[in-house]
């Protein structure tokens, strides 16, 4: 038990003492809000893409052998998203509430929070198994995104048919975190090996995406406006990190999922809502201060639930 509780920890917390660096430095005035809005570009568009293109290309990993993970990854996320569409607007009677709220289930902080985390559990082959997934993971959180708040916009934000299917396709080609995935492919697939010039290059610039991408997590934390939205906020948090995760981690568990690959079932599904949705709800007529208090909730309490779920998973060696 011993040896689980200190897995535990030093998987977990390690990561939110960086994110409470972040939110310590924003407070003391130490960086400006256009540091963090900057950094947070520079990890999207550049340190981020490098990190995933290095994991993949040289990570020797077996495509065939993470594709139930991958098709287990990918019904789990649609099932999660078709469900609430179904049950979400009988509770809650504004559209731009339902949208955001929904985001707020099914939508992880996958890549931000999910990388670290997987390292720090499984080491090299934790960033392998996260990597092939992610490309996936990324896809569907945007694709459903553009769909949900489409369908659930306010009378006029509300898209046709054909804008809203070109903005996912437009989101897919132009999201720099799977664009990195498809250049690093052919690196895998072929066993190619980088020149060393080129791999300490991206190996300088993706050792910058976790520790900025982290910090500017906890500097974006406010608790202004909270009160009218709590229960919404509350219900969401409870859904997000307790009753989702723990559906599809006994899911797998059942359809014979262990070590590395369980674990990334469980960052996937019980992880924090993605702060990045948050832009998406302000720019498609969404509840974004209900998305942000979502990612906010679920990003502090989820420091207990993952330290409770990697214990629980590590303790009957299920991981």
């Amino acid at each position: 038990m011993a040896e689980s509780f200190w897995f535990s920890v030093n998987a977990v917390f390690p990561l939110f003492i960086i994110v409470f660096a972040g939110w310590l430095i924003k407070r003391l005035g130490l960086l400006s809000d256009s540091f963090f809005a900057e950094s947070d570009r520079l990890v999207f568009k550049l340190a981020l893409p490098a990190l995933l293109f290095k994991d993949v290309a040289t990570s020797g990993s077996d495509v065939k052998a993470d594709a139930n993970l991958i098709l287990f990854c990918v019904i789990g996320i649609t099932a999660t998203v078709l469900i609430s569409c179904i049950i979400v607007p009988f509770f809650i009677k504004d559209n731009p509430s339902r949208s955001s709220f929904i985001q707020g289930i099914y939508r992880s902080n996958f890549a931000i929070l999910g990388i670290p985390l997987a390292e720090s559990m499984f080491g090299s082959e934790g960033k392998t198994v996260i990597a092939m997934v992610i490309p996936f993971a990324i896809t569907l959180f945007n694709s459903y995104a553009v769909v949900i708040f489409s369908v659930f916009a306010p009378e006029d934000k509300k898209l046709k048919l054909s804008v809203i299917i070109r903005k996912i396709i437009l989101n897919i080609i132009k999201n720099p975190l799977i664009i990195a995935v498809v250049l690093a492919m052919p690196f895998l697939l072929f066993k190619i090996e980088l020149p060393y010039i080129a791999d300490k290059c991206i190996s300088y610039i993706s050792s910058l995406s976790l520790p900025l991408a982290l910090m500017s997590m906890g500097a974006g934390f406010t608790f202004t406006s909270m009160k009218a939205k709590l229960p919404k906020i509350i219900t969401a948090t409870l859904l997000k990190i307790i009753v989702v995760p723990a559906i599809f981690v006994a899911s797998a568990l059942f359809l014979g999922f262990r070590g590395a690959q369980l674990g990334i079932i469980f960052i996937l599904f019980g992880g924090p809502c993605a702060v990045s949705g948050y832009i998406m709800a302000k720019n498609m007529g969404g509840d974004y201060e209900l998305t942000g208090h979502i990612s906010l909730l679920t990003t502090l309490f989820c420091i207990a639930t993952m330290f409770l779920g990697i214990f629980s998973l590590r303790l009957f060696n299920l991981i």
